[in-house]
């Protein structure tokens, strides 16, 4: 879905597996350096060295084919890449290289495949720790959609399914953690932060505070009123962070998880497998270390009735 937004034309599946193999190895590369303090330089010849350096240069081919494709096409289309390629510095007026392209289609197709993924994996989790969450879902789901695929003109009515996601991220934020440079001299509370300092901001203890989330360890969708809402002081919820650099794919992403939830949910019941343990990474984003072991099991629709039935283990 995010290449076919950034490309417009429908990705061969082997360069859609190449990009999300590519994201996949270099996030387990970075959370490596991490546990090693990145003492460990890259181009040293370790193995997840060289996995890194490999899966990067796949991608980095596939792209820049891409790439390569759009500039030697005649055809005018309306996708990211072409506004990409149209923008203009705003003082020397001119355009990105390939070079540039490739840094901003990476970092985008990172952003918005990575985060994703992993919200609707923490909120699979969620819904099958909380039974009672996962029949309120359904009762939305078979109301409002009867049987039909979501659309973008059902969000309106699917309330709860958004505020599941809302609190999935509340609870499991995408990027658990973000850095900022102070722009000034400033004080925050008892401490004096000079200019240029980094200053890490943890969403996991933000989204956590007992000051602003009542029960705070608990995955309570209901929560999410507009009232709620509206009474949270600013940079209190920030799964999107905040700001003038807050994530230009916010309405996007939420949009997209709330349509995925409510038409998977409408065919698959997904209970997690016992025993199995769930560790959190905090990496560049929030992933289950060792991914999710589940049970599907299929959901059909009769007239407004549920009846479900073991599909496969997954």
């Amino acid at each position: 879905m995010v290449m076919k937004c950034i490309f417009s034309a429908d990705i061969d599946a082997g360069e859609a597996k190449v990009v999300a193999n590519a994201l996949d190895v270099a996030m387990q590369w970075f959370e490596s350096k991490r546990r090693q303090n990145f003492l460990v330089l890259e181009w040293f010849p370790r193995p997840e060295n060289i996995r890194y350096r490999d899966a990067i240069t796949q991608m980095d081919e596939a792209i820049y084919k891409l790439i390569q494709e759009r500039r030697n096409s005649e055809e005018k289309t309306n996708d990211l890449l072409t506004m990409l390629m149209e923008a203009k510095d705003e003082q020397t007026l001119q355009q990105m290289d390939d070079k540039l392209l490739r840094d901003e289609v990476a970092t985008l197709m990172l952003a918005g495949h990575e985060t994703t993924a992993n919200t609707l994996s923490w909120t699979w989790m969620l819904l099958a720790q909380n039974p009672g969450v996962r029949e309120k879902l359904e009762s939305e789901l078979n109301q409002v959609l009867q049987g039909k695929l979501p659309t973008l003109e059902d969000l309106g009515q699917l309330v709860y399914t958004q505020q599941i996601i809302k609190e999935s991220m509340r609870l499991y934020p995408p990027v658990p953690l973000m850095g900022r440079e102070a722009a000034v001299d400033t004080q925050i509370g008892d401490y004096e932060i000079p200019q240029g300092m980094a200053i890490m901001i943890s969403q996991w203890v933000m989204h956590r505070h007992p000051k602003y989330f009542e029960n705070p360890e608990a995955f309570q969708p209901e929560r999410w009123t507009q009232e709620f809402e509206k009474q949270l002081p600013k940079g209190v919820y920030i799964p999107f962070g905040n700001g003038p650099r807050i994530c230009i794919g916010k309405g996007f992403a939420q949009m997209e998880a709330a349509l995925l939830l409510a038409t998977i949910a409408q065919r698959f019941q997904i209970d997690l497998l016992p025993g199995y343990p769930i560790v959190p990474q905090p990496s560049i984003t929030l992933r289950p270390e060792n991914g999710l072991k589940v049970q599907l099991k299929q959901i059909l629709t009769f007239h407004g009735m549920w009846k479900r039935g073991l599909v496969r283990d997954s």
